[in-house]
């Protein structure tokens, strides 16, 4: 009985740690904009890289990352995330494009 009770205060306590230390995509994109903020593009874009992991459905994280990668002298890269951008239906991208991408 006793080896029970320690097996499930075992998985509740590995239970809580994950949904305490669970980060959403929404932390990762905020995370980047901090780091995009202090010129750590590199760290920018793994942390937009793991939001899109979580959620590659948002356009927002596309933009920022794109963004950071023409930062970075990376235009390609940052041009076809700004049209991934547009193709989940960021209507704004395209001033963007129009800037950076002719």
């Amino acid at each position: 009985m006793v080896k029970h009770i320690a097996f499930l205060l075992l998985c509740f306590s590995i239970a809580c740690f994950n949904t305490v230390n669970a980060q959403t995509a929404d932390d990762y994109i905020n995370r980047g904009i901090a780091k995009n903020d202090l010129k750590d593009y590199r760290g920018a874009i793994q942390d937009y890289n793991k939001a899109i992991e979580i959620n590659p459905k948002i356009a927002q994280v596309y933009y920022f990352r794109g963004l950071a990668k023409i930062y970075l002298g990376d235009e390609n890269g940052g041009c076809l995330d700004f049209s991934k951008a547009g193709e989940l239906g960021d209507k704004d991208i395209y001033d963007t494009i129009k800037r950076y991408c002719n």
